[in-house]
């Protein structure tokens, strides 16, 4: 793997997980905490929706981070 392809996936991991994810945490945490007085356990299932979101996004950063990284 040259230096330009490990460069772009660690450029694309961090971005991912900055970009992405950081927004993604807040606005979830902002949506819990007002969904959870009016709607009740009707929303449950939302949260967990978001969680594997945030999981998946997660996994997609860091996975690019080590693929960019890895020496061979």
């Amino acid at each position: 793997m040259n230096i330009t392809t490990r460069t772009i996936l660690i450029a694309l991991g961090i971005a991912l997980l900055v970009v992405v994810l950081l927004p993604l945490l807040l606005m979830s945490g902002m949506m819990a905490g007002m969904m959870s007085g009016m709607m009740g356990p009707m929303m449950g299932g939302m949260s967990w929706v978001m969680v594997a979101l945030v999981l998946l996004v997660l996994l997609g950063g860091v996975g690019l981070l080590v693929a960019g990284l890895r020496h061979r």
